[in-house]
């Protein structure tokens, strides 16, 4: 059976799934929608997805810059002497951001590294080392 939707149902539709996606987590989000439907929902503007990732608060630990969300829990870190050398790299965490990009969008490894030097660079101003995944 085909169901036909509106335009502005679409747009309603893909509304409530992206701020599904911003409450529940991309991990839950993704078992109670699927990938296709949230691949969809941000089809034409992928970037998108890291908007509820612009207001990360920065913890410093140890040798450790850890941006953590409003529950305290770790986005990314990077070890500060590694920022101060410019050889290093961020640390994204898989399951909440990475996975997002190379198991629903299907980017390359590449292609997301590209994503989240940008992101980096224009949301929190950090540029110099090179992304990589973290999961924990």
């Amino acid at each position: 059976m085909k169901i036909i939707i509106t335009e502005e149902q679409n747009e309603k539709l893909n509304r409530k799934i992206r701020l599904a996606v911003e409450k529940l987590g991309l991990p839950q989000a993704r078992e109670m929608f699927g990938d296709e439907i949230i691949k969809q929902t941000y089809i034409d503007n992928p970037s998108s997805f890291l908007d509820q990732f612009k207001n990360l608060r920065p913890i410093e630990k140890g040798i450790e810059m850890i941006y953590v969300d409003n529950d305290k829990l770790p986005l990314f870190y990077y070890y500060k002497q590694d920022q101060e050398t410019k050889d290093g790299y961020y640390f994204i965490h898989y399951s909440r951001i990475w996975s997002f990009f190379s198991e629903v969008m299907d980017y390359s490894y590449t292609e997301i590294k590209e994503i989240m030097k940008e992101w980096l660079g224009t949301t929190y101003n950090l540029r110099g080392l090179t992304p990589g995944i973290f999961n924990y």
